[in-house]
């Protein structure tokens, strides 16, 4: 019988699955089938895996045949993620996820999954179908967009959008806790003189340092902010019940921060060309300290008190603290 040129000839069952593998191992996804169960540790074994799986995990199949998929997991990867997984396969749902996981090298890479459970002729459940994509460069991307909305770019420090942001949250948080929080305003004293003598690359370096210097002088839960030029914006939180007792607290960060900031500076100019081109800079700062408690005043007012307390500062001689007395 003559065939048709434009006929497409269906292959025999015998050679269907061969050349569905081949065509899965051509995907840009990686695919892995595991059993069904056990859910719980050691969890659902691996009984096959596509080539991009290996070439993205760095493993071979006699390392990964057999093994759970919690072996891309590491410290990083997010518990409430797995635990969401978890939920959804005790329940013998299909859910898609986003995943920091980890190569056979220990690198880690963003990873889009979504895991389907399969189900034999008879309805019971047999395998799980899992096709993931990396998504490292999506995120990277949704990262730099993040930065350059948040954060400053010099000292990669919180900009004023999101000092409003940390600001707010440490107002509702001392409303629900009923602790005090502080705010410090600061400026940094004869900034001016030191770009106008050595170029603005010099100030851009002292800005870096004074950021790391702040940094170090409060704990994890609180924040630093760039919030303009040499204007620097800390919130303090959870300080104490006793307005007197957190004015304390709070006067002892900023004296910490007025002694780190009077520390000289050694800045690097043009390092990469000439090491020994450094100059040595003298810096200090005009610091002023406002409490708040609650949401007893508005965002721009607990601004307006610190603000005011460091011109309070600048106006006695500089490098000295004040504190608005009006705010308790």
């Amino acid at each position: 019988m003559t065939v048709d040129k434009n006929t497409i000839t269906l292959p025999s069952i015998a050679n269907l699955p061969q050349l569905l593998e081949i065509c899965i191992d051509r995907l840009n996804d990686a695919i892995v089938i595991t059993e069904a169960e056990p859910i719980n540790q050691p969890g659902p074994r691996i009984i096959w895996a596509n080539k991009v799986f290996y070439q993205r995990n760095g493993y071979t199949p006699a390392e990964i045949i057999g093994q759970s998929p919690r072996i891309l997991q590491g410290p990083e990867s997010d518990r409430a993620t797995l635990d969401r997984v978890r939920t959804a396969l005790e329940k013998w749902q299909s859910i898609r996820v986003e995943m920091l996981n980890y190569r056979k090298d220990g690198s880690t890479y963003w990873n889009e999954f979504e895991v389907v459970p399969v189900a034999n002729e008879k309805g019971w459940y047999t395998h799980w179908v899992s096709v993931q994509r990396d998504i490292t460069e999506r995120k990277h991307i949704e990262h730099q967009i993040h930065q350059l909305a948040f954060y400053d770019t010099l000292t990669q420090l919180p900009n004023r959008r999101l000092l409003s942001d940390r600001l707010k949250q440490a107002m509702a948080s001392s409303k629900r806790t009923g602790l005090y929080g502080a705010l410090i305003f600061l400026d940094l004293d004869n900034f001016k003189p030191l770009n106008d003598l050595h170029g603005h690359a010099a100030g851009d370096l002292l800005l870096i340092e004074v950021a790391k210097r702040l940094t170090e002088c409060v704990r994890e839960m609180d924040t630093v902010a760039r919030f303009g030029g040499d204007e620097f914006v800390l919130v303090l939180c959870e300080l104490d019940d006793n307005p007197q007792t957190s004015k304390t607290r709070a006067l002892l960060v900023a004296e910490k921060i007025r002694t780190a900031l009077a520390n000289p500076y050694r800045l690097n100019l043009h390092a990469e060309k000439n090491p020994e081109n450094s100059v040595e800079h003298k810096s200090a700062a005009s610091i002023g300290v406002n409490l708040f408690i609650g949401q007893q005043a508005s965002e721009d007012d607990i601004l307006k008190c610190a603000d005011n307390a460091m011109y309070q500062a600048k106006e006695a001689g500089r490098n000295l603290i004040r504190f608005y007395e009006r705010a308790i």
